[in-house]
């Protein structure tokens, strides 16, 4: 586990949630690669909007595997329980230095959605619209919005 100081700050954080690329395995019933881009894409889904959350590296943390996967599977749990539809999704940096597994869901709420990540001590999440790709901050701070191009 690296030290303290090499830990990424916040700022280094939020830069990478606005280059970083996510891979949904099967959005309503489609593999889709969703990276940022100056101008919005085709928007290819009948429903909008899809957030994009994760229970991997909280913060400035960064726990090993089990711990990250052991979080994953109960922020999962707890999307199911509440009666939602999970898509699994992996956001990563276009390079494959960093990934993080991912839930991806459909038609949900925004507030509902931010204060899930919060619990889980998330910085951010993605929310996609035929409008924007945003990387909407837990903490209230303002949202950084996007275009995207689409790899189906």
């Amino acid at each position: 586990m690296p030290d303290r100081d090499e830990r990424p700050d916040r700022a280094t954080r939020f830069a990478g949630y606005a280059r970083a690329q996510v891979v949904f395995d099967a959005l309503q019933g489609r593999r889709l690669v969703v990276r940022p881009a100056p101008r919005p894409g085709p928007y290819p889904l009948a429903a909008a909007p899809v957030h994009v959350l994760t229970a991997y590296d909280p913060g400035a943390e960064r726990p090993a595997a089990a711990e990250n996967d052991r979080r994953q599977r109960a922020l999962e749990a707890e999307l199911a329980d509440r009666g939602l539809v999970v898509t699994r999704a992996v956001a990563s940096a276009a390079d494959g230095s960093h990934a993080e597994e991912s839930a991806a869901v459909v038609g949900w709420d925004d507030a509902e959605a931010l204060a899930l990540a919060r619990r889980y001590g998330q910085d951010a999440i993605f929310r996609w619209t035929p409008e924007a790709w945003t990387v909407v901050p837990c903490d209230g701070g303002p949202p950084v919005t996007l275009g995207w191009t689409l790899e189906a």
